[in-house]
């Protein structure tokens, strides 16, 4: 039952690394959590390969503002050694500039994923993406510096970065760094 946890970490952490790669835009990332040969069907939206995948959103997540991504309830049912099948909620908010009014479309669905384990390593081998509900919300631009550092007025929050050079990177290092 030892290695069933472990294999049902490493499905986690790829989905979560998965995430990562989304709002790092980390093509190289993204690209290691699927085998070359996976397909993936985002509805309407896209169906074809990791890499196309890849190639098609990475223009429209940079034309967006920001992006976040998280994963939760994540259930793994294993379908043999090599083969499993997982559920994972996504919940997504994509910030965008909407004629000049800044908007979060708000996205829940489901990551519905096959896997298989070759060379020792699990990865996605199939992605069916499931929408659940969808919310666009207006962005009131408001200085809250005042508030949240009220001892430091203007003081502002370390910004993430959406590329290799967020601080995070500092401590988990780009694949192939090691």
């Amino acid at each position: 039952m030892a290695g069933r946890a472990d294999d049902t970490l490493e499905i986690h952490e790829t989905l979560y690394r998965y995430c990562r790669s989304m709002d790092r835009m980390d093509a190289p990332l993204s690209l290691d959590c699927f085998w070359p040969d996976a397909h993936l069907e985002y509805s309407s939206l896209f169906n074809g390969s990791a890499a196309g995948f890849v190639e098609w959103l990475w223009p429209v997540h940079a034309s967006m503002v920001c992006h976040t991504h998280r994963v939760t309830n994540i259930l793994v049912d294993f379908k043999g050694a090599d083969d499993a099948a997982s559920e994972a909620m996504v919940h997504v908010t994509l910030r965008m500039n909407d004629k000049g009014e800044l908007v979060d479309l708000v996205g829940h669905g489901r990551y519905l994923d096959r896997w298989q384990r070759r060379d020792g390593r699990w990865r996605i081998s199939g992605r069916t993406y499931v929408t659940d509900l969808g919310t666009v919300v207006p962005v009131a631009s408001r200085d809250l510096s005042g508030i949240l550092y009220p001892g430091t007025p203007g003081q502002r929050p370390l910004q993430g970065t959406r590329d290799t050079s967020d601080l995070s990177y500092a401590l988990l290092p780009p694949i192939g760094s090691e």
